[in-house]
């Protein structure tokens, strides 16, 4: 099947590419193919479509942003299936800022072989790069490489939890010398059209079939991202593969019970902006990791413990949230504003202001679901 650009979306996945020196995989079910596009990715996969329709040496950066879970490295990977199979392209590299950071860390040969994979990338994508804000040697060393990539004319696509205005540190090349195209498109979570059309899909690509009502219902309760929703459609399925009974909305309701009958919990980024507004420290601020002022601190602190108190989110998630690597820092952090909540009378009144604050946040929202 061939796309309206004439990418042969038949050929541009189905089989997983070969492990890089780095360790990541061209996922076989990421392709063009297989995304749902609706108003809230439109202008992302149409950017990306144009660095696959774009000349081997154009130099083309995309910078693809939004939340945990919306479909930014589905899409990028795509582009790199879509590459390979357009242009017999095997010089193309799919890597997480991660993996990155760390085998320049870990220096040596490991960090030697990461620079002879980025040297020889046609199509760069990496993953995730605000993993690399506050570490000043892994930024400057992707940096490096980016330049290189540019002047050798190749491409680059890259995918973040924040905008570019957010992220400073990461001055990668914007095509303001108009000679170099630079796309910056936002994914935001999907709306509830689109959220029943993943799932549609999602069903058909696992040979289940699902009854538009039950997709319909699915929809609603379940949190607003790609992922939450093949979660919960699991879910739903596996209920009813163990009741031995068919799919059906009463069935979707007892398996996604807690889901439904619950307030819907606060999102990260509402944390984020009540935690921002009372210590008077910006959202962008509180996601920097690198940055150890007392204020700072304390507001990434707090919005840790509300992102899992409120947010119902593991600490896991929380540091997904916030770019950490390790959700050991996230832990730790939570760990210590507990301890300081029970010496600290004025913090903890603030800390249950905010959950009250929440609190009418969460009852609003369910209102509405």
């Amino acid at each position: 099947m061939r796309g309206r650009d004439g990418i042969d979306e038949s050929e541009s996945g189905g089989i997983e590419g070969p492990p890089s020196p780095l360790g990541s995989v061209l996922r076989a079910e990421c392709t063009f193919a297989r995304l749902v596009v609706g108003e809230s990715n439109r202008r992302a996969y149409d950017c990306a479509r144009r660095v696959v329709a774009a000349s081997a040496r154009s130099r083309i950066t995309l910078y693809l942003y939004g939340g945990v879970g919306v479909g930014k490295t589905h899409l990028a990977i795509a582009v790199a299936h879509a590459v390979r199979a357009r242009h017999g392209d095997d010089a193309v590299l799919v890597v997480s800022a991660a993996r990155l950071a760390a085998a320049w860390a870990e220096g040596g040969a490991s960090a030697a072989a990461a620079d002879r994979a980025l040297r020889g990338a046609g199509l760069l994508v990496v993953d995730d790069v605000q993993f690399l804000v506050g570490t000043d040697r892994a930024r400057g060393a992707l940096q490096r490489a980016v330049e290189r990539l540019r002047a050798l004319g190749g491409r680059l696509v890259l995918t973040c939890d924040l905008p570019p205005s957010e992220t400073p540190e990461l001055s990668f090349p914007t095509g303001d010398d108009g000679a170099a195209p630079f796309h910056v498109a936002e994914i935001a979570a999907p709306d509830a059209k689109l959220r029943r059309e993943i799932l549609l899909a999602k069903a058909a690509s696992i040979g289940s079939a699902l009854a538009g009502d039950v997709a319909a219902f699915i929809a609603e309760v379940a949190p607003a991202s790609v992922r939450a929703l093949e979660g919960a459609l699991y879910r739903v399925l596996a209920f009813a593969s163990t009741l031995r009974v068919p799919v059906s909305v009463p069935i979707a309701e007892r398996a996604l019970e807690a889901w439904w009958r619950t307030p819907l919990p606060p999102s990260f980024d509402a944390v984020l902006e009540v935690v921002s507004r009372e210590f008077g420290v910006s959202r962008r601020q509180i996601r920097q990791s690198a940055r150890r002022d007392r204020a700072t601190v304390l507001a990434r602190q707090v919005a840790i413990y509300l992102g899992r108190r409120q947010g119902g989110l593991t600490l896991v998630e929380v540091a997904a949230e916030l770019g950490c690597r390790d959700h050991s820092v996230a832990a730790h952090a939570f760990a210590s504003l507990k301890r300081r909540l029970d010496v600290d009378p004025e913090l903890a009144r603030q800390i249950a202001r905010l959950e009250r604050d929440l609190g009418g946040s969460r009852a609003a929202r369910a209102a509405t679901a």
